[in-house]
């Protein structure tokens, strides 16, 4: 693990003590969250990108819920989607420590794809794309590899047919993305659905029609900020219950880890858990997350 001594440093600094386990192989950190809750560990931290979180939430899950324990992060990868959900700012050591050790928890939903659990957001075509070339980019971190990575997918991408149910409402047509999101963020940056709540019990789609490339540049800045919401292109449904389904195989990410031939011959159905993982983080007194 890099960093191990200052990370250790920083959360003994904040009073807060645990073993450390290192992952040796995809999959493992699930593996060792689902041991340590079984051996009776109260919180569990997953040190890393959404892609450990989302290994670490398949392994709590795993568990019956009496017996899960809280869930806790300290953020240090690519994207850092799931952290900015929780008000904790990637390379703030300190501030992330503090939250742990302070262990203010809230009861947040977790989705599931195909059988496979999420903390955050999964995304469908070009999103899911962008997420595969920013997996393969070696001289970039964080939302500058994902910036690298959207203009060298937009170059050769081409729009799916997608058909859309999001509790029984059917939406079908030419559609540049797709995103169900439990959290807010995606892609390191951009708020796709910036109204979305970790605890609300529903999941925020965003869909993003027939867009072409010249208005992509345009209006995808408008995403970092959330402004594209009310766009003519744009639709944004709440739902328990979501399918995707798409005219050819795609790439999609879930929680940042890639999804390979997604959405075609067999759709992507997706459901709600409702209130199923204490989560700890850096909440202001009113509920909400802090701000990064």
């Amino acid at each position: 693990m890099r960093d191990r001594d200052r990370i250790r440093s920083a959360l003994e600094s904040a009073g807060f003590a645990g073993d450390f386990l290192d992952t040796e192989r995809p999959g493992h950190a699930a593996d060792l969250a689902e041991e340590s809750g079984k051996r009776g560990a109260d919180v569990v931290v997953a040190i890393g990108g959404d892609g450990t979180v989302n290994e670490t939430v398949n392994g709590l899950m795993r568990l019956p819920e009496a017996k899960r324990p809280a869930f806790g992060l300290i953020p240090d990868g690519t994207g850092n989607d799931y952290g900015f959900a929780l008000g904790l700012r990637p390379g703030d050591l300190a501030d992330a420590s503090r939250a742990l050790a302070e262990g203010k928890t809230r009861v947040l939903d977790v989705g599931e794809v195909n059988g496979c659990f999420f903390a955050n957001s999964v995304g469908l075509g070009f999103d899911g794309a962008v997420a595969e070339a920013a997996s393969k980019v070696r001289y970039l971190k964080g939302f500058p590899a994902y910036l690298w990575s959207v203009v060298t997918v937009l170059k050769d991408w081409a729009n799916f047919e997608l058909t859309l149910t999001a509790d029984g409402r059917v939406l079908e047509g030419n559609a540049f993305l797709a995103a169900v999101a439990n959290g807010p963020r995606s892609g390191g940056g951009f708020l796709l659905a910036p109204a979305a709540r970790p605890d609300d019990g529903l999941f925020d789609v965003c869909r993003l029609g027939d867009l072409g490339k010249l208005e992509a540049l345009r209006h995808l800045p408008k995403a970092l900020d959330g402004s594209h919401v009310g766009l003519p292109w744009v639709t944004i449904l709440r739902a328990r219950k979501v399918i995707l389904a798409s005219d050819r195989p795609l790439t999609a990410h879930v929680d940042g880890n890639l999804v390979f031939s997604a959405g075609h011959p067999d759709p992507l159905v997706f459901r709600m858990h409702p209130h199923a993982l204490r989560v700890i983080g850096n909440w202001k007194e009113d509920g909400a997350q802090g701000r990064n």
